[in-house]
């Protein structure tokens, strides 16, 4: 069997589930050639491995992690650290390459994490939560084409993942991973059809779309700079500042 025998029970739950493990795809899904026919396919298998292993409590190597709302409260650290650095670099007489951009575009990214984290409350984040929570929700974590695909079964690659969370965060992932690739889509309408698929109403919609707006990339970089997490010089700082700023791209709220 191709698992661990550690792993041996939770496998065993999942093929009980008509989801099974396997080593490789027979084909490679290029993002370049992806359709919306793919993309709404894809969001149904996704909605379809929820609906498998929803109210699992069982145990994989080690209990499932609960990472329900940690990214949320990660945002919100972000946004609470930044706003107070920003007030520092802006009167900052003297600046390197990196600080003047950040005093240059710092207010409008602020601006958009803090109504992006705004909208999730005016939305009922919370009752999202605990929906979460009382039906026992699984997410798999990686949903892009290399990890998931169904064929007569629901076919996975890797589950290591799977943690307990909000549903929506599979989809936020699905559809962020494509945001990075430069896939062009309607994610507003996307982000509805996978509620519709899960049954999910339109707070959930909005906290994909907050979510998907988030200029995490932005914050990640400067996180970076602040803690010089990687060696990187101030020219390539900035230039990864640049290329996290094209990530993120246009909020969608």
């Amino acid at each position: 069997m191709y698992c661990h025998n550690i792993e041996s029970y939770f496998v065993r739950y999942l093929e009980s589930k008509g989801i099974f493990l396997v080593k490789e795809f027979k084909d490679k899904v290029k993002y370049k050639d992806l359709t919306l026919n793919k993309i709404k396919d894809q969001i149904c298998i996704i909605s379809e491995f929820h609906k498998r292993t929803l109210g699992y409590t069982g145990v994989m190597n080690k209990r499932l992690d609960n990472n329900i709302g940690r990214t949320v409260e990660q945002y919100k650290i972000y946004n609470r650290r930044f706003k107070k650095d920003l007030d520092v670099i802006e009167n900052l007489k003297s600046k390197s390459g990196f600080q003047e951009k950040i005093s240059h575009v710092g207010r409008k990214y602020l601006t958009r994490s803090e109504k992006c984290v705004d909208n999730l409350y005016k939305n009922h984040y919370i009752e999202l939560i605990v929906r979460s929570m009382n039906r026992i929700e699984m997410c798999l974590r990686d949903t892009c084409f290399d990890n998931l695909r169904k064929d007569n079964n629901i076919e996975v690659m890797d589950v290591k993942g799977c943690c307990y969370n909000m549903v929506e965060m599979d989809a936020v992932y699905f559809l962020n991973r494509l945001k990075r690739k430069g896939v062009d889509i309607d994610f507003i309408h996307t982000a509805a059809d996978f509620c519709k698929c899960e049954s999910l109403n339109d707070n959930s919609v909005q906290f994909i779309l907050s979510m998907l707006s988030y200029p995490y990339e932005f914050m990640k970089c400067y996180s970076r700079y602040k803690y010089h997490t990687k060696n990187w010089d101030e020219e390539e700082y900035l230039s990864k500042l640049n290329k996290a700023m094209n990530e993120d791209g246009d909020s969608l709220i």
